[in-house]
């Protein structure tokens, strides 16, 4: 979060990923947030592709959805792209009509699920008393592959795990057997207790926006721009950690041009 280490990160930055521990202090924190925005309201572009969080431990593909989404005229997408195809048949649904439509996508749901058997199976083992992967941010990284769009920033600072939003939940469940190295991978249950989400910060028309499945609509946090986007975003970030000093589990990723 120093301003020192943010001046070495390549720009311009087209979104920040947070991910976060969601505790009891935040729960409350984010049924205020929602009262209050609902009582007093906001303005929120029509231009933010916004979606629902329906399908359990998806929280790093849904990020990342939100972070491509809004910056499609800064991709360069793959021929054929899965993605690109995918934003562009859902760019007229409602949130609610885009999670139902991913739920029922299958060549995100295989890359979704692809990503998970590499997440478990990369860095963990049986004697391991900590977690060392995240499903989160793995299940995510595969979709980068059909837009351009590298990961050039990551301050990770503690093990983690993809979060169930509170919603109706679809099950995406990999399983993965890999006798010859002692491992046996399944991606985190639908009934499992996982505390960690990850959301998205992206700049739309002058605006800064948080955008997470879990929430009924985007967050608007203000004035930005192109070139103040990482420090902005980064000011959101440390609302999240003033709000649990006590907690370490933060993790910021930029997303940038090469």
């Amino acid at each position: 979060m120093d301003p020192e280490l943010l001046s070495m990160v390549p720009r311009p930055v087209c979104a920040v990923l947070l991910l976060f521990p969601i505790t009891e202090k935040y729960e409350v924190f984010r049924t205020e947030e929602e009262e209050k925005i609902k009582s007093q309201g906001q303005d929120v572009t029509s231009s933010v592709y916004f979606m629902k969080q329906t399908i359990s431990n998806a929280c790093g593909t849904i990020g990342l959805i939100h972070a491509i989404a809004n910056n499609k005229d800064k991709m360069h997408f793959e021929s054929g792209s899965t993605l690109k195809k995918f934003l562009e048949e859902s760019v007229s649904m409602s949130p609610e009509e885009r999670a139902r439509y991913l739920e029922n996508y299958d060549a995100i749901r295989v890359t979704h699920e692809t990503s998970a058997h590499e997440g478990q199976t990369e860095s963990s083992s049986p004697s391991s008393s900590q977690p060392h992967s995240s499903h989160c941010r793995t299940k995510a990284s595969s979709l980068c592959h059909h837009a351009s769009l590298p990961w050039v920033k990551r301050n990770h600072v503690g093990p983690a795990k993809a979060t169930s939003p509170s919603l109706r939940l679809r099950r995406w469940r990999p399983f993965l057997r890999l006798p010859s190295l002692g491992l046996h991978s399944v991606a985190p249950s639908i009934d499992e207790k996982v505390d960690l989400h990850f959301i998205a910060l992206v700049h739309v028309d002058g605006h800064l926006y948080e955008l997470d499945g879990r929430k009924p609509f985007p967050i608007n946090h203000g004035e930005t721009s192109d070139d103040t986007l990482l420090e902005d975003a980064i000011e959101v970030c440390k609302k999240f950690m003033e709000r649990d000093p006590d907690e370490l589990r933060f993790n910021a990723i930029a997303l940038s041009a090469a």
